[in-house]
């Protein structure tokens, strides 16, 4: 399979070669044809524009690959409350979650 993105050639064999493949599916019969085109040599080079939502994405990527995967803190203090009978539950809190959680997926849903 070969993917086109901006005239670039993602595939396998032509990635960063700037060949441009075209997939051309007959009609009816679910054959492809390819044909390639080479670019030229004065060509100006190609721009690619991040969008926003990319950008926010990729910077709560960063972020999330420095934080550690588990608060090692609160597991141990919580642990330790459990052996000790003293850990209480936030009944108000688990509802007021399990509430949004449900907004969250309503809303989800709805788009």
């Amino acid at each position: 399979m070969t993917i086109i993105h901006h005239g670039l050639d993602l595939s396998a064999a032509g990635l960063g070669t700037g060949a441009a493949d075209k997939t051309q599916a007959g009609q009816g019969q679910g054959a492809a044809t390819q044909t390639q085109a080479q670019p030229e040599a004065s060509a100006p080079p190609q721009e690619v524009q991040i969008t926003p939502a990319a950008q926010l994405l990729a910077n709560v990527e960063r972020q999330l690959a420095n934080a550690p995967a588990v608060d090692q803190k609160r597991v141990d203090s919580i642990r330790q409350s459990l052996s000790e009978g003293t850990y209480r539950v936030d009944s108000a809190r688990v509802a007021d979650g399990v509430l949004a959680a449900q907004r969250f997926d309503a809303q989800v849903a709805s788009k």
